[in-house]
């Protein structure tokens, strides 16, 4: 093949493994370096070979990739342009020192797909355009609903029929969802929900002067402040098309010293895997770019997988969403078709096409309003009718159930999780969501998101994110003023499983220990604690420290706010920096251990409605 003899030293290293390294040294005349990554892989169907890269940028264009429709969770489905196609192989490393693939248009750079032993290392990933249209506001009208924007020099864009289009290599979106950023902090502007119209394929453009666009019919509650910087990704179910890393039923991957410059989606969505390990994973914008967005959606998202996942010294910044998502899958049961048989559908357009269930998994059943497990069975027969519908046989029985509004889960894949001396700001969205079963550690880690810190929930009714927790432990932490910008109020930590009011119980709970310990928050909202339907909860040895940076969002409630618990535990935090009229509320628990006398304890718990 051509690249052995044009651009590869070949160099056979037999070892235990019989594993071959495969230098792709870097020329400069080599202008599209795509097929000569899938011949080397193609050549090694089996795996057992490493790639090894000097230290340079490879360019990567889509007219020679691999062409794959992947259905990929939480992001959009699709055909896709792949480079690094690692499917069905046992040992394989991509290696590079100081390495940059920067690729051209809508292109996936690795899917791993049904493998074993992956290791990739020393690279980062970027794209010649940004997936975020970016502009700073230098006039804002509030009288027309109007705003001029000088768009960033990185973006590619182009106004037609008095439309501003986002744009790259090989695609082209019309504006859709929208958030404004503060230029200083590089962070989502404050009470950044008053800025969201997501109409931007509504607004009326037009061009006046080097790279100056008009923007006319805005319907957010407020107009984007001069100075600010307007982001747009384009419309909803269109924008996650193009995921740096998708991990598709693998075994043993492990990501150390990457970083994502840009993804037109998730930086890293992970579905049916199990033992993921991602050390100094970064998601960050180009130096000296000026733009404000890495990644467009999550920096890490982790769907139905088992064993570890480890994210370990990372930097999560400059996300369109959370750092990292940890959880399972609801579908609604549509039908009952016999006492042991039924059909399924996915809840959120986004699921379709997840793998939900092979023969032999346990699946748990349970009632839409309250989540609480009604029975569980294995799959005995699987019918895979279509990427929104399932057909399958239980050896639960079903007979009971019949009228009732029924959500199944897969319980087999369950993780434990450890998160460890991470950073993660500069985002919209929440720090870390955290829904599986596993044991989970969180510690030593710095917070500073738009909105919550650290979010435990559990819905079959709206995201249809599934998995009540067994064991978290959230410990040694820092948080600094999270919560400003979103509609409802954002604790640091927020447990907030969506029960409908009816359905909730002090002698039943969806999730069962966690512990807040030994952690410094820093805020100037009033409440930093929601739990809702826990066991056994503990906040013990935490500082909070009152910063005054920000006007108090939603004032007069409680700093911790428990609800529907069993046992609950406050001792030893120290609130010598927080404001004297600090309450606890207590609302329907079963016991409570409060030991800071520096709280008065109350009942009225706060009534904002938590979904998304």
């Amino acid at each position: 093949m051509k690249y052995k003899l044009l651009f590869l030293s070949l160099i056979l290293m037999i070892s235990a493994c019989t594993t071959k390294t495969i230098r792709i040294g870097f020329d400069p005349d080599v202008k599209d370096y795509t097929p000569i990554v899938l011949d080397a892989v193609a050549d090694n169907p089996d795996g057992n070979f490493t790639l090894l890269f000097d230290d340079a940028t490879y360019p990567f264009y889509p007219e020679k990739a691999l062409d794959r429709y992947i259905a990929v969770s939480n992001n959009d489905n699709g055909d896709k342009k792949v480079v690094f196609n690692l499917e069905g192989m046992k040992n394989v490393t991509v290696c590079g020192d100081g390495t940059e693939f920067l690729f051209h248009g809508g292109m996936v750079p690795f899917y791993i797909s049904n493998s074993e032993c992956v290791t990739i290392k020393g690279i980062s990933l970027d794209y010649d355009y940004p997936f975020t249209l970016e502009g700073k506001v230098v006039e804002s009208s509030d009288e027309d609903k109007s705003f001029v924007l000088k768009i960033n020099e990185e973006c590619l864009y182009q106004v037609k029929d008095g439309q501003l289009y986002l744009q790259g290599y090989d695609w082209e979106l019309p504006l859709g969802e929208n958030i404004i950023f503060d230029a200083e902090t590089e962070s989502p502007y404050h009470n950044a929900f008053f800025y969201e119209a997501w109409n931007g394929n509504g607004l009326k453009a037009e061009e006046c002067g080097d790279r100056l666009v008009k923007l006319t019919g805005f319907t957010a509650r407020l107009m984007p402040p001069v100075g600010t910087i307007y982001v747009d990704k384009g419309p909803h179910g269109q924008n996650r098309r193009y995921p740096g890393f998708v991990i598709h039923g693998s075994k043993d991957v492990s990501l150390t010293d990457v970083v994502v410059n840009r993804s037109g989606a998730m930086a890293l969505i992970a579905e049916r895997s199990e033992n993921l390990y991602c050390r100094r994973f970064s998601t960050q914008v180009p130096e000296e770019s000026g733009l404000m967005i890495a990644s467009s959606a999550d920096a890490t998202h982790f769907v139905g997988c088992k064993g570890d996942i480890v994210l370990e010294d990372c930097l999560f910044e400059s996300m369109l969403d959370d750092a990292t998502n940890i959880h399972s899958t609801f579908m609604k049961v549509d039908t009952l078709l016999d006492s042991h048989s039924f059909r399924a559908s996915f809840g959120h357009f986004q699921q379709e096409g997840y793998d939900f269930a092979q023969l032999g998994d346990t699946l748990s059943f349970v009632d839409r309003d309250g989540l609480l497990p009604l029975c569980k069975g294995k799959v005995t027969e699987i019918t895979h009718i279509s990427e929104n519908c399932y057909q399958m046989t239980t050896d639960a029985d079903l007979s009971s159930y019949t009228g009732k509004e029924l959500a199944v889960e897969n319980t087999d894949y369950r993780a434990q999780v450890l998160i460890k001396n991470c950073i993660v700001r500069k985002n919209r969205a929440r720090s870390l969501l955290l829904s599986t079963p596993g044991n989970v550690l969180v510690e030593g880690c710095d917070f500073a998101s738009s909105m919550a810190g650290i979010r435990i929930c559990g819905d079959a009714n709206y995201w249809f994110e599934s998995g009540n927790t067994d064991n978290i432990v959230i410990r040694d932490n820092v948080f600094r003023n999270l919560g400003h910008g979103a509609w409802v109020p954002q604790a640091v930590l927020q447990i907030d499983p969506v029960i409908n009011a009816k359905s909730r119980s002090c002698d039943r709970f969806f999730h069962k220990s966690v512990v807040f310990e030994n952690n410094t928050v820093y805020s100037s909202e009033s409440q930093l604690i929601y739990a809702l339907s826990v066991k056994d909860l503990s906040i013990k040895g935490n500082k909070f420290i009152e910063t005054f940076e920000h006007e108090e969002r939603f004032p007069g409630l409680a700093l911790i706010d428990v609800q529907f618990c069993g046992n609950l535990f406050v001792e030893a935090n120290d609130f010598t920096e927080w404001h004297k009229e600090a309450e606890i509320s207590i609302h329907r628990c079963a016991h409570g251990d409060i030991s800071d006398t520096a709280l008065k304890v109350t009942d009225h718990p706060n009534t904002y409605y938590y979904e998304n």
